[in-house]
C-alpha cells in the first residue's frame, strides 16, 4: 500500500522529522542548548569568501582655488588715497611733452598751491573741452584759445616740488587714473571772482568754483 495513502504513516511523518533533525543538530548544542560560536577557521573562511564592500569616504572638500596668474593686461589696484597716486606718479612719469606739457603747464599755473583735487579738477576741464567738440581738438589748443585762461603761455615753470606735481597730475587725468573731481566741469574761476554764469554749478574745491 503506498505511504501516502497511509493514515498512519502519514501521522507519523511529522514526528520522524523532527526525531531526526534534533538528532542531525545534537553534536552542535552546547550544555546550554544554544550553537557555539563558528571556529577560527570557519570565521577566516566566512571573511575571505569575497572581498569586502568598501565603505566610500566622505566627500573631499573643495579645492582652494588656485592662486590668479600675474597677467600684464589686469590693472592693478588704484591706490586709497590720490596724494599716493601723485607720489607714484612724480617717480615714474617720463617728461611731458606735447598735449601732455601743455595740460602740465595750465594745472601749474592755474592751480599750483591748490589741493590736489583741485589741481585734478582744472587738468579734467581741460580734457573735458576737448572731448566736448565745442572747443579746439587739443589739449594746447584749448588753452591757446583767447580769453580762456589767465596765465601767459611764454612762461616757463620752476623747477620744483610743484612742476613736478603738476606733471604728474597732468598724467593722471590723461590716463583716466582717478575719478573726476568736478564730473563733466567745462569750467572754472577763483571764488573771489563774482561770476553771474548761467552754467550748472558743480561744487568748489580749493579756491575754485566748478561748472558744466
Amino acid at each position: 500500500m503506498p505511504w501516502v495513502t497511509s493514515e498512519r504513516m502519514t501521522l507519523r511523518f511529522p514526528i520522524v522529522l523532527q526525531a531526526a533533525a534534533i538528532a542531525a543538530a545534537a553534536p552542535f548544542l552546547s550544555a546550554a542548548g544554544e550553537f557555539p560560536a563558528a571556529p577560527a577557521a570557519a570565521v577566516h573562511l566566512i571573511a575571505a569568501a569575497g572581498p569586502a564592500t568598501p565603505i566610500p569616504d566622505a566627500p573631499a572638500a573643495d579645492p582652494a582655488p588656485a592662486a590668479i596668474a600675474d597677467d600684464d593686461s589686469v590693472a592693478a589696484p588704484r591706490p586709497a588715497e590720490l596724494a599716493t597716486l601723485v607720489a607714484d606718479t612724480v617717480a615714474e612719469a617720463p617728461a611731458p611733452y606735447g598735449d601732455r606739457e601743455c595740460l602740465a603747464r595750465a594745472v601749474y599755473f592755474e592751480a599750483r598751491g591748490e589741493p590736489l583735487e583741485g589741481q585734478l579738477a582744472v587738468a579734467q576741464v581741460i580734457l573735458n573741452r576737448v572731448a566736448s567738440g565745442r572747443y579746439a581738438d587739443t589739449v594746447c589748443g584749448v588753452i591757446a584759445q583767447p580769453g580762456q585762461f589767465s596765465f601767459s603761455r611764454s612762461r616757463t615753470p620752476a623747477d620744483g616740488r610743484d612742476w613736478r606735481i603738476a606733471k604728474a597730475i597732468a598724467t593722471i587725468a590723461a590716463t583716466n587714473a582717478w575719478a573726476p573731481m568736478a564730473p563733466k566741469a567745462m569750467a572754472f574761476h577763483a571764488v573771489r571772482i563774482n561770476a553771474s554764469w548761467s552754467m550748472h554749478k558743480v561744487g568748489t574745491i580749493g579756491n575754485h568754483v566748478f561748472y558744466r
